[in-house]
């Protein structure tokens, strides 16, 4: 991901339809509808001038990266992945938010909102441990669970 997604702004549709291209080989048929209605939500509300949507590529899949303005730095909140392994998949909040916090004396990150959102993401009893994150999986999360955490996201990070 940039050091400042703005400077290479996406449209976010576009970053969109990019994952998909990846993302709906990989799901079932009948996941497909569905998961294109939660992450159109999810996209949706991730607007604003301090949030950006960018997709990266690899060999191992799509990973469509929820990116936000915190304490004067471009943080990864979180990011929905696609690769043939696992599936579809949403995992977060950065898990690297803690070394971040204390990378630079000078320019701390306060990592207190994300952490506030692993906590309530971890409340879910379909979200796993993923190291200092948590990764819910699309065919076993259920609808009101995707709209619980973005509810939670939003409140956490700020509307």
């Amino acid at each position: 991901m940039p050091l400042d997604p703005l400077e290479e702004r996406v449209d976010p549709q576009e970053a969109l339809e990019d994952f998909w291209s990846v993302a709906f080989p990989i799901l079932a048929r009948q996941e497909r509808e569905r998961a294109s209605r939660i992450l159109e939500t999810w996209v949706a509300a991730w607007k604003g001038k301090q949030r950006a949507v960018n997709l990266t590529r690899s060999n191992h899949g799509a990973f469509l990266h929820f990116a936000q303005f915190m304490d004067g730095s471009w943080i990864q909140a979180f990011t929905f992945i696609a690769d043939r392994k696992d599936g579809v998949s949403l995992r977060g909040p950065d898990p690297d938010r803690t070394r971040r916090a204390h990378k630079l004396r000078r320019h701390k990150v306060d990592s207190a909102p994300l952490d506030k959102l692993f906590e309530a993401w971890s409340a879910h009893p379909e979200g796993r441990p993923a190291g200092h994150a948590v990764e819910f999986f699309f065919h076993e999360t259920p609808d009101d669970t995707w709209d619980a955490c973005l509810r939670e996201t939003l409140a956490c990070l700020g509307n």
